[in-house]
């Protein structure tokens, strides 16, 4: 039987399909394991079991509706998850954010032939993907949002930095550390944006009229960025080693590379 030109899975390639599926929302859901139609899955603090049988009944009857299936096995997990109206962008709008992530994630996306993510290149073997922010998880956005929306990548992208903006104003200020050259700037609130709040440069310019020498950033994982001045190299170098360590053994690493501003856009910054 088949779906248009996708041959219908069975139901284990269903199971092995929704534990792909549900690694996409990292920030609330990890899959512990996987016996034949039975997940395991770790969802806000605690251990949660599913059998997959009645969602792939659902899935076979109708497959059209494999993604609102995997939102509904989502609720069932997450419990607290309102329902997402995907018909009105209006509802969403407030909600929408920023995320940068690994590239590696567009090729996770195209193996499983998930919906494709909308997203911006960025630096560093970077992207910049949009997520719906909520209380336990995010949820990623796809192609099919626009067109359900009826709105553009520009119009996710300008209301996702407004928000990241209020948002960084209302609950994540910055933390500044030391003084001359070894003032430090920091985000660190663990809501899940502070690097991304490297696309933010009107803060990054403000940072840079304070700094001696050029200002410098570093993102080594998801909830962290921090920037200094270039002056000193002894403590560039310091703060450097540490952001290589910190990418590679942290959760959600992201990258060990180093940022500037030059004018009003971020570029990689080269060490001397």
């Amino acid at each position: 039987m088949r779906n248009g030109d996708t041959p219908l899975m069975g139901s284990d390639q269903f199971a092995a399909y929704m534990e792909r599926r549900l690694s996409l929302y990292d920030d609330v859901l990890e899959v512990c394991e996987r016996q034949g139609s039975r997940l395991v899955v770790h969802a806000r603090g605690h251990d949660v079991t599913i059998n997959l049988d009645r969602f792939y009944h659902a899935y076979a009857h109708d497959p059209a509706q494999l993604d609102a299936i995997v939102q509904t096995i989502v609720s069932v997990l997450t419990r607290d998850i309102p329902a997402r109206d995907r018909s009105d962008f209006a509802l969403l709008r407030e909600r929408i954010f920023p995320m940068l992530k690994p590239i590696d994630l567009l090729a996770f996306v195209r193996e499983r032939r998930l919906p494709m993510l909308v997203y911006r290149p960025f630096l560093a073997d970077l992207i910049i993907t949009y997520v719906v922010d909520e209380p336990q998880s995010v949820a990623y956005i796809n192609e099919h949002h626009l067109e359900q929306w009826g709105v553009s990548d520009r119009d996710i992208h300008e209301a996702a930095l407004r928000n990241l903006r209020r948002r960084t104003d209302e609950r994540a200020p910055y933390t500044m550390v030391g003084e001359d050259e070894q003032q430090l700037f920091i985000f660190n609130s663990n809501d899940g944006y502070d690097a991304t709040r490297l696309l933010l440069t009107d803060i990054l310019a403000d940072w840079a009229k304070r700094v001696s020498g050029q200002l410098v950033i570093g993102i080594p994982n998801r909830d962290f960025l921090i920037a200094l001045g270039d002056a000193n190299p002894d403590i560039l170098r310091s703060v450097a080693a540490q952001i290589q360590i910190d990418a590679d053994q942290r959760d959600h690493g992201l990258t060990d590379r180093l940022f500037t501003l030059v004018g009003d856009q971020i570029r990689e910054y080269e060490m001397a």
